[in-house]
């Protein structure tokens, strides 16, 4: 993970991030949330891409998956919430997202049984 506080990978005034730190509220009403809809979250620090920077993702799990469902971030006006398939949402509050996520297990096809064998 890259340093942005620092010359050379560091954001200056003039490029500011564009996702900010969620507030200590937000991260508490986000940890409830998952809790009661069996998921959890894993939150990505001076998370970016070239061009984009973000102080601050959270990424929601669910079941046992290492692989996200969606990713949060917020800057000073907005709550947006990206789906890893679908569009992007944006809201209001941290409230009014978590509110409007609906959240699914992935599907585990377990009971397939191939009829015959290619080789």
């Amino acid at each position: 993970m890259r340093d942005l506080t620092k010359h050379g990978g560091a954001r200056s005034p003039a490029h500011p991030p564009k996702g900010l730190a969620f507030d200590i509220a937000d991260h508490a009403l986000i940890r409830r949330w998952t809790e009661v809809h069996d998921c959890r979250i894993s939150v990505r620090l001076d998370h970016g891409t070239d061009g984009e920077e973000y102080e601050e993702v959270i990424a929601i799990h669910t079941g046992t998956s290492s692989h996200c469902q969606l990713i949060m971030w917020r800057n000073s006006a907005a709550v947006f919430v990206q789906p890893i398939i679908g569009r992007m949402q944006r809201y209001r509050s941290v409230a009014e997202a978590l509110k409007n996520l609906d959240v699914k297990p992935r599907i585990v096809l377990t009971d397939i049984t191939p009829t015959s064998w290619i080789y």
